[in-house]
């Protein structure tokens, strides 16, 4: 380390040593970095006043510094090396900015003008600094990315330590970093952001435009990491605050669990809306990723609650309980990850005395906390006795009769909610309180104002305080009929209609009926009291013509049905015009009695009302064609359910139409639909080899399906997948070994021996009917076929005549020169060679076809062979007109003289030889030997080509970038 005594000429000397040396023991550690920093700052103090010849000190050290500097602009990202240096600058500057200030300190003590508030002092640190920003923006430019990016990292690691710089500077500087972040590679743009965010500043009169850059790449940038960088640099106004939280719903998950884990914990929550509040924390306690969800508990928890001073009747204040639909999901997260909440609470008389919203509203998220765990002693320690539950109700709801402010009206409904989800959870082990409390429901069920929701739940406590499921239907029949003999709801101020008060009355009905039919198992007879509600409620309903009836009483028939096979077969030619004719809700209702009745009985069993099963799932296929995105996704889930099921009797046509629908241009926003088929075609295929073997039948005509579905897309910048993409997809999915790895994983036995040929077999045979499409398909989707041939990767588990026959069919494919593409004819190839291993045979020439026509299981093949030849002689007899007779007599002759085989044989080879996979067309035949020389030199190229990008060795760069500066606190 160079002393601090005043340098001379034999420090300028030592520059090209020391320096080095100093750069050198950087890289070798990060610990020792601020103390290399202070002897570079100690080495620069003492070049300053040395002159050299017409070379100053100072700028010896400075020239000497960047040269040292330039060997490491070059270096690729992630090389530890390379980063302690950038380091190692970084530290250097932040140094000598503080050096400075403190020098700049104790000159005011001195001058005794520590009020003085000029900062802007020459130091030879700061023109430094200057050079060195100067001599890094000309990198920004350079046509090498690596130095981009090195000169980019520099600068945003030292940015926060440069102090004041020129005004001109600074506004280059901000200049070439809004460049930056257009570029075109994404750690360029990391670096470039991070520095740009360094730089904000409200009172800047550019202070709008960098954030507005900055905004523009969180929303919109392809890159994750160039969003991270943002998200965690940003600065957090109102302005900038709802782009921060839309992050909540990034397509990466890291960006979505670091908002939660950096960014947000140090916000109050208090400065948020409380739409964004609810926003915030659906998106994270809904996320699927386990771990975005455990990183907004964790806010939540640690964050949130500090905010509000450990208060957890605080903190559910801050959120609107009373119709929030995620409250209810925080709290159930809050309490699992942190169990000593629940366990420190205590509820005494006076707080169910004075029951709020809100501490209602905790009281049964932590009983049903204790519920779902059957945790009973909690239960029963928090839980109040069923005679102060039924008091806290009755006098809950005289409130609500009596109250006339229609602001407080929805809280004490909110509360009366949540105490019947109370009392639902109680075992009413006091008979006296059993019998109040069931008086006390019957009474509330007929209150005319009464919610829907609140009627679930009260019938589901007498479903729990009734004996049996036929004591809880006379019960329930009984309420139906007090319901219907209600007298007329009169009001002082305002004559209701009568018309209006029955259609109230039976929707009413008709809500009761649906609750109960959804709690009943047993058959449903036509002795039994609820037949009578079926006759005299439910059948009116459906025949009534108020559509808001009509759809109450299709629901209600359909749940009838679910309980009477006969009744389903009577009724189901209803639930088909629904469906067809209906609108709106009735048509929806009517499709999912349809597809409930359908998983229920299976379509073979109902299908005699509508004709057969390829009627019904007529029916269901109309609604693609015909519905909207919503029943589209419903009918696709349904008919999902329904093959996983085995429900229906011919599984590979629908199949076929639900793997062409999930590739269909015009379902590309349904989501619903393509999340719902996208779970469905692994799950079904990877579940049983039966199910496997469906999807193998289909694999085929599909594929030839999709190439006229998917044309229209091909030049569509943001189309889905394409023919070959779906092809290799569905491939894998009708892949045996992967089933029986999936198996052996599950059983925990590793091994794969218990693969059979048979299992293999159907695998085999989808290439063999693949083959058989390429000599009659179009020209792109034949190229698909080929490709996807080599994707089957078949093994030693083929039956062996299978090879034999893919090897005959891939042979006359080769000599009828239908592949014109070269990287087609080398898969072909490729393919082939993969045949004769497998049938251990060094060379085709070995093949000896006329033993294998002997064998029964080939002559499907060569008959297929032979028609192709007899199709080809059919379309050829024009241009062979100018044969003569003699000639093909001769042929002829000379034929059956020579022939080793019988007639019929000769007929089934054809012109079938055995010669290479790759003729050489007969546009090559006639070229000069110049010309063929340059077209075979082409094709070994293309050949060496091909089986580059076939190989699975590339070089995979996901542009990771090393991010442990990116937050600002780092």
């Amino acid at each position: 380390m160079p002393s601090k005594k005043k340098g001379g000429p034999d420090t300028i000397a030592s520059l090209r040593s020391v320096i080095p040396s100093i750069f050198d023991a950087a890289q070798r550690s990060a610990t020792g970095h601020r103390k290399h920093a202070v002897a570079l700052h100690t080495l620069q103090t003492q070049c300053h006043d040395v002159d050299i010849e017409e070379l100053t000190g100072e700028d010896a050290f400075n020239k000497e510094f960047i040269r040292n500097l330039n060997k490491v602009l070059g270096i690729k990202k992630r090389e530890p090396s390379a980063d302690k240096v950038v380091k190692l600058v970084a530290t250097f500057v932040q140094v000598s900015h503080e050096l400075d200030m403190q020098a700049l300190a104790k000159a005011k003590i001195a001058d005794d003008d520590v009020f003085s508030a000029d900062t802007d002092v020459d130091t030879v640190s700061s023109r430094f600094v200057e050079l060195l920003i100067k001599y890094l923006l000309q990198g920004f430019q350079a046509k090498e990315k690596l130095t981009r990016m090195r000169c980019c990292q520099i600068v945003a690691m030292s940015v926060t330590s440069l102090g004041e710089i020129d005004e001109q500077l600074y506004f280059d500087l901000i200049k070439k970093l809004t460049e930056r972040i257009r570029d075109k590679e994404a750690s360029i743009r990391v670096h470039a952001a991070i520095a740009l965010s360094k730089l904000q500043s409200g009172e800047d009169e550019d202070g709008g435009q960098v954030t507005e850059a900055l905004l523009g790449l969180l929303q919109h940038d392809p890159s994750a990491e160039v969003r991270r960088a943002v998200l965690l640099n940003i600065e957090k106004n109102l302005s900038t605050l709802p782009f921060v939280l839309e992050r909540a719903r990034d397509v990466d998950p890291t960006n979505r669990k670091c908002l939660f884990l950096k960014v947000m914990p140090p916000i109050d929550y208090h400065l948020l809306s409380i739409e964004d509040r609810e926003r915030l924390l659906a998106a994270g306690v809904n996320d699927r990723d386990i771990n975005v969800k455990r990183a907004c508990v964790r806010m939540v928890g640690e964050s949130w609650l500090t905010f509000a001073e450990e208060n957890l009747l605080e903190l559910t204040s801050s959120l609107d309980v009373v119709d929030s639909p995620v409250a209810s999901k925080v709290l159930q997260a809050l309490f699992t990850s942190y169990p000593e909440i629940p366990e420190n609470l205590q509820f005494d008389n006076d707080t169910w005395e004075s029951l709020t919203p809100e501490m209602v509203f905790i009281i049964r998220s932590i009983l049903e906390y204790y519920y779902e765990r059957k945790d009973a002693d909690q239960v029963d320690k928090h839980l109040p006795e069923v005679m102060k539950l039924a008091q806290l109700l009755e006098f809950f709801g005289s409130k609500l009769e009596t109250e006339e402010d229609e602001e407080l009206r929805p809280d004490f409904e909110f509360v009366i909610h949540q105490l019947l989800l109370i009392a639902k959870m109680s075992d009413f082990p006091d008979e006296l309180g059993r019998r109040q409390m069931l008086t006390l429901m019957r009474k509330m069920i007929l209150v005319p104002e009464i919610p829907e929701n609140n009627i679930e739940v009260i019938t589901d406590i007498i479903r729990k305080l009734s004996i049996n499921e036929q004591d809880f239907i006379r019960i329930m029949v009984e309420v139906v009929s007090d319901v219907r003999e209600m007298p007329s709801i009169a009001d002082s101020s305002v004559e209701q209609d009568a018309a209006t008060e029955a259609l109230l009355i039976s929707m009413k009905s008709l809500m009761i009926i649906k609750y109960i039919l959804q709690r009943c198992f047993d058959t449903l007879s036509e002795g039994s009291s609820m037949y009578g509600l079926l006759t005299e409620c439910v059948v009116p309903a459906v025949q009534s013509s108020e559509l808001v009836l009509q759809d109450y009483g299709i629901e209600c028939l359909a749940l009838c049905c679910l309980l009477d096979k006969n009744l389903a077969i009577d009724n189901l030619t209803l639930f088909v015009q629904a469906a067809l004719e209906g609108k709106n809700e009735l048509r929806t209702k009517g499709l999912s009695a349809l597809l409930d009745l359908a998983f229920m009985y299976g379509i073979s069993d109902l299908a005699t009302s509508v004709g057969s099963a390829s009627d019904f799932v007529g029916v269901l296929y109309e609604e693609f064609a015909n519905g909207d995105e919503k029943t589209q996704a419903m009918v696709g889930e349904g008919l999902a359910r329904l093959l996983y099921a085995h429900r229906i009797p011919e599984p590979a046509k629908v199949l076929e139409e639900l793997l062409v629908l999930y590739y269909h241009p015009s379902t590309s926003s349904n989501y619903a639909l393509r999340q719902c088929l996208t779970y469905f075609f692994p799950a079904f295929s990877y579940m049983a080899h039966e199910n496997q073997a469906v999807m193998q039948q289909v694999t085929v005509s599909t594929i030839c399906r999709l190439g006229g579905v998917l044309k229209q897309q091909a030049g569509d910048a943001q189309s889905g997948a394409t023919q070959g993409q779906a092809a290799q997809q569905i491939v894998t999915w009708a892949d045996p070994r992967i089933l029986e790895a999936i198996g052996a994983m599950n059983s925990g036995n590793s091994s794969s021996g218990s693969r059979t040929t048979v299992r293999m077999g159907g695998y085999t045979q989808l290439g063999i009917d693949a083959l058989k499409r390429v000599f009659k398909a179009a020209p792109a989707t034949r190229k698909v076929l080929v490709q996807t041939l080599n994707k089957l990767a078949l093994d030693e588990n083929s039956p062996q005549t299978q090879l034999q026959q893919l090897f005959v069919l891939t042979r006359a494919l080769a000599q009828k020169e239908l592949i014109t593409d070269m990287i087609t004819r080398n898969a072909l190839a490729r393919f082939e060679a993969s045949l004769l291993k497998l049938l251990d045979i060094e060379k085709a020439d070995d093949v000896n076809l006329e033993s294998w026509l002997e064998e029964p299981e080939m002559a499907s093949v060569f008959e297929f062979v032979a028609s192709l030849d007899g199709e080809e002689d059919e379309h050829g007899e024009a241009d062979g007109a100018h044969s003569s007779d003699e000639d093909a007599g001769d042929l002829e002759a000379e034929s059956d003289l020579d022939s080793p085989v019988r007639p019929a044989q000769s007929l089934l080879l054809g012109d079938l030889t055995v010669g290479s996979a790759m003729p050489v067309p007969m546009a090559l035949r006639s070229r000069s030997p110049l010309k063929r020389a340059r077209e075979e030199r082409i094709e070994e190229l293309t050949r060496e080509i091909d089986e580059l990008l076939d190989s699975d060795s590339g070089d995979e760069d996901n542009n990771d970038d090393d991010n442990s500066y990116m937050s600002a606190e780092e």
